[in-house]
């Protein structure tokens, strides 16, 4: 049984838990987190007022990924194997061999370390699909090569033709800031470079920055989730004195809301400019693995 919805200075719900978790508030062994937001109601209502022209638009980065590996993570990158079933018989099948974490990842509660517990309210990974009317915010810089770019944008001047009044429990916000785009038009040698100093730094990321504010419109604003074109969502690393209000703590463990990373927003921003729309309908399926941390986002958005 869900408890009260509490007002963000009424966090966290387990006292015996970190400061500022949700846990327990949407029952012991809820496996949802904030998608619980996303009821049979709001998504109803969200197919009648976003489906209008039937467009549609993958969200999905190649699961290739970057040309370099560490660009994303020093995880182990995506293999394809064409295995022939049969000599001399034009019948083949894939062997896909990849870590869930890349490649446009949905993650799960589970994914930070450090604060899940059996009673943790949420693993996303176990939704069948996630839609919802979804809101399009830019907080686009060109940045040069390897330099972090930040535009101490407050939360209020973010968005693009919408008021904060008009979003709806259940939205999600989809953070576009060019990194994907700046990314293609690399050459083969920068993309090198780029790994290259990947391998022995820990650069600073392009993101949200981490802080009370965010948190706490997130929060009562009752968002289901949160993506974006970046590698980590929120500017990372995260500062020290920031810590406290690191946004991949809160929001996963403590919350159970999924964070989209590396998403494509590029054919999608170009659809909400022509249509002079920023808002839209959206479908994401992870994959069904019991116990997952995270997963490929296979977003689609609809118009």
């Amino acid at each position: 049984m869900q408890k009260p919805y509490p007002t963000f200075a009424e966090l966290p719900v387990d006292q015996n838990g970190p400061w500022g978790n949700a846990w327990g508030l949407w029952g012991a062994d809820d496996q949802l987190g904030t998608l619980n937001h996303l009821t049979a109601e709001r998504v109803r209502a969200a197919a009648r007022e976003e489906i209008i022209t039937g467009e549609r638009v993958s969200l999905n980065w190649c699961l290739e990924g970057a040309s370099n590996p560490r660009f994303q993570h020093p995880r182990k990158r995506l293999e394809v194997t064409l295995l022939n079933k049969e000599p001399r018989v034009y019948a083949f099948d894939d062997e896909v061999r990849l870590t869930s974490k890349l490649f446009v990842p949905r993650e799960g509660a589970d994914h930070v370390s450090g604060l899940s517990t059996p009673s943790v309210a949420a693993n996303g990974m176990d939704a069948d699909i996630m839609r919802i009317r979804l809101r399009l915010y830019y907080m686009g810089r060109k940045a040069s090569d390897f330099e972090s770019s930040k535009e101490p944008n407050s939360i209020h001047p973010i968005h693009q033709g919408l008021s904060l009044d008009s979003m709806r429990t259940g939205d999600i916000l989809v953070i576009r800031s060019g990194y994907l785009a700046q990314y293609a038009t690399m050459t083969p040698n920068k993309r090198k470079e780029l790994d290259d100093f990947y391998e022995t730094t820990k650069p600073c990321n392009i993101g949200v920055e981490a802080g009370e504010e965010i948190l706490n419109f997130l929060w009562e604003k009752q968002l289901a989730a949160v993506a974006g074109d970046s590698r980590s969502f929120e500017s990372w690393p995260c500062p020290e004195e920031k810590k406290k209000w690191h946004l991949h703590q809160w929001l996963l463990a403590g919350w159970g809301m999924p964070i989209g990373e590396l998403w494509d927003l590029e054919a999608l921003s170009a659809i909400c400019d022509r249509l002079g729309r920023w808002s839209f309908f959206l479908t994401s399926a992870p994959m069904n693995v019991p116990g997952g941390v995270a997963s490929p986002s296979n977003a689609l958005a609809f118009f």
